[in-house]
């Protein structure tokens, strides 16, 4: 069987060998939204995402690793039902439901995927995963969006490394650099735009529907992709450690959502 040949000045968008900016062209909304929300989420001050886990900490000085990541699983259920619901609610206004609920989409899809950010830093940051490198960070967020193709395209990429010295793939990132990183994120990033952006479409029709049914079906939703990226930020990710290796950090200020989505300096 005969291929045609490919035109040198085409550029490549599969999934193997993509080219960012050919994709975005070719991404649509909500493709271009994700882009978007993984470069802002990769500028987020790396020492924000530390402080929230050393506040947690702080307010729970003896608990273990596996538990305050249940902490942080609790708190971005929390943020994905609130998000969910006041889609479906705006949806319920007499005369304007569907406008207001078009438009409500484009902002709650903006908050979710920054809190689906933060968790899978945090997440990272709690199993000892240098999280300063913004080329890391966005190879982390990729990977648990993507889910376990996502490892797999990774565990690909660096070899058997992994399996030598028995970390999770994740782990073994840390051993990279930008360069190296970059040419991940491009592979990552052709799948990353496929897999989410089906998912955000098929919500989108059920946190529009009128008379208050959008509001239940909306918390549904964004509580079902959020399990998602639970389940999915623990397979990727690897084990938590069983211990911490240090004692719970004391006098931690708060953490402020909106300086989790500050630019980083770094």
């Amino acid at each position: 069987m005969t291929y045609p040949a490919k035109s040198p000045d085409q550029p490549v968008t599969d999934a193997v060998h993509s080219n960012p900016q050919a994709l975005e062209e070719r991404a649509g909304a909500t493709g271009r939204m994700l882009l978007k929300v993984i470069d802002k989420a990769v500028h987020m001050q790396s020492g924000a995402i530390e402080n929230y886990v050393n506040w947690l900490r702080n307010r729970n000085p003896e608990a273990s690793p596996a538990e305050i990541q249940q902490k942080l699983d609790k708190h971005f259920k929390l943020i994905a039902s609130g998000t969910g619901a006041s889609v479906g609610a705006a949806s319920a206004i007499p005369g304007i439901g569907l406008v207001a609920g078009a438009a409500a989409i484009g902002v709650e899809s903006l908050v979710f995927t920054d809190a689906a950010a933060v968790y899978t830093m945090a997440s990272a940051h709690l199993r000892g995963i240098d999280i300063r490198n913004p080329e890391r960070r966005r190879t982390l967020i990729l990977v648990v969006a993507v889910g376990a193709s996502g490892t797999m395209l990774v565990d690909a990429a660096i070899g058997d490394l992994s399996h030598k010295s028995g970390a999770s793939v994740t782990a073994m990132l840390t051993r990279y650099g930008t360069p190296q990183l970059k040419d991940i994120n491009n592979k990552l990033l052709g799948v990353a735009l496929k897999r989410v952006g089906k998912k955000f479409r098929g919500m989108w029709i059920g946190k529009i529907m009128p008379f208050g049914i959008g509001a239940a079906l909306g918390t549904w939703a964004n509580r079902k992709i959020a399990s998602k990226v639970i389940t999915n930020t623990a397979e990727s990710l690897g084990p938590l450690p069983a211990a911490f290796a240090t004692p719970a950090p004391k006098a931690v200020e708060p953490p402020h959502f909106a300086e989790l989505q500050a630019p980083a300096e770094d």
